[in-house]
């Protein structure tokens, strides 16, 4: 009770403070401690990292979750229009079914390995200035923990958004918790979202290659994912 009324009273300053934070915290870390291991340029990038079939599930991930992310955001603070409201909720579909079939190139590469903790331990290195080699295969542990939690998410948005808009078609009350859980839910998934891609943008450098072009270098490979079996085709160790 005591968070539903905080989150109904307060839902813009939260969601601010959900954008803010990370900004705050990223940027700080960029000064402190930097980027870290090999950068991706656009050189020796032979290896297949991503298929043409993955970089378009992560593109169309990434477009619809921005979508929803920005239609949201605005919604928190202003009332929409009808077509505002279609944009956010067919997008939301969209990331959902996306995110759904994500799982079928994704899931098995995502599974957790005894190694992984090693890496959580260390927290990826991300917090020291010195560079750590951890173990990694095709996802390090971070980058599992990712994917699972934004899929997790999609599926706990999907749910609750259809609970509200339910709710507003037929005129239904709707119980205040699915608005909060609507509301935290979609303010973790942006908080993850942001810190994924700063450390894509700008603490692995050049990484962002990968979204485009699909191949990597075998330094950068050995590098960042050293236990990654690398054959014709990627595979997880």
């Amino acid at each position: 009770m005591i968070i539903m009324t905080l989150y109904t009273n307060y839902s813009g300053p939260f969601m601010t403070l959900s954008i803010l934070l990370p900004i705050i915290v990223c940027a700080f870390h960029y000064f402190t401690v930097g980027a870290k291991g090999v950068i991706l340029d656009a050189n020796s990038n032979s290896i297949q990292r991503f298929s043409i079939l993955e970089r378009i599930y992560h593109f169309l991930r990434m477009l619809s979750f921005i979508i929803v992310a920005f239609t949201g955001i605005y919604l928190v603070f202003r009332a929409g229009g009808k077509t505002l409201g279609m944009t956010h909720s067919i997008n939301g579909i969209i990331f959902l079914l996306v995110s759904i079939l994500s799982l079928f190139i994704w899931s098995k590469p995502s599974l957790f390995k005894g190694y992984d903790k090693l890496w959580l331990k260390s927290l990826g290195g991300y917090l020291s200035a010195d560079e750590i080699p951890l173990p990694a295969g095709k996802f390090n542990a971070g980058q599992k923990i990712f994917f699972w939690l934004s899929t997790l998410f999609a599926v706990i948005l999907a749910v609750s958004g259809g609970i509200l808009i339910r709710g507003f078609i037929t005129q239904t009350q709707v119980s205040g918790s699915i608005l909060v859980i609507h509301g935290i839910t979609a303010a973790l998934t942006i908080i993850s979202v942001m810190g994924h891609v700063y450390l894509s943008l700008w603490v692995n450098k050049g990484t962002w290659r990968v979204l485009t072009g699909g191949k990597v270098s075998e330094a950068w490979a050995k590098c960042h994912h050293p236990n990654w079996e690398i054959n014709n085709q990627s595979q997880e160790a």
